[in-house]
């Protein structure tokens, strides 16, 4: 059986994913002392060390950033990982899955609730982000644009941490996304460069975050 207050994080750096790594390093760094958080960055974040950080964790939590299409989710360097039907998804059978991968909910996600995942977390179409605004490219979490969307996904991560039900962290998910666009519309952002863009980005991603 699983263990509960364990989580494996995968966290790949190259192809722009580092975007959303480091939002999720931050996050952990919050419930170290609370969880147990196994961190697979960079190139660890490759098949054969998820595999055995899951064997010999046991976690409950598994949280993926990477490419992905409608069967497919990939790691460092876009490395395949887990895809419909492979050795990978019936490993996550018992657990809660997040995969912060475009497109994957319409069949791998399905997939990994047939095999026996519990409960699965993802985007059903092409995820957006932002890496910078009138031409200018931002360092990962070096301010606010660059951090919203993800500061809004995965909200799923500090509320099952925190001790929510997955049904809870799915509600303070879609919240944290109306936040966020509120932040940019009638909020601190609101006159900022992008802002509209920033809202854009914000309402189609939450528009495309399934559980």
């Amino acid at each position: 059986m699983p263990r509960m207050n364990t989580a494996v994080l995968i966290l790949p750096q190259m192809h722009f994913l580092d975007y959303g790594s480091c939002v999720m390093r931050r996050i952990a760094d919050q419930f170290r002392n609370r969880l147990t958080i196994v961190e697979l960055n960079d190139g660890d974040a490759m098949p054969d060390n998820i595999n055995a950080a899951i064997q010999q964790y046991d976690p409950i939590f598994v949280f993926g950033v990477g490419h992905g299409n409608v069967n497919i989710y990939t790691v460092e360097c876009m490395t395949p990982y887990m895809w419909v039907c492979n050795r990978a998804t019936r490993m996550m059978a018992g657990r809660v899955i997040h995969l912060n991968s475009c497109l994957t909910a319409q069949q791998l996600g399905r997939d990994l609730i047939a095999k026996g995942t519990t409960t699965y977390y993802g985007n059903y179409e092409e995820f957006y982000l932002i890496i910078g605004c009138n031409w200018q490219i931002y360092p990962p979490c070096s301010n606010k644009l660059v951090t919203t969307v993800f500061d809004a996904e995965y909200t799923v991560e500090k509320s099952l941490f925190s001790g929510s039900t997955t049904g809870q962290a799915q509600q303070a998910r879609l919240k944290a996304y109306d936040d966020e666009i509120n932040y940019w519309t009638t909020g601190p952002g609101a006159n900022q460069p992008c802002a509209a863009e920033a809202v854009r980005v914000l309402e189609i991603d939450k528009s495309i975050a399934v559980m």
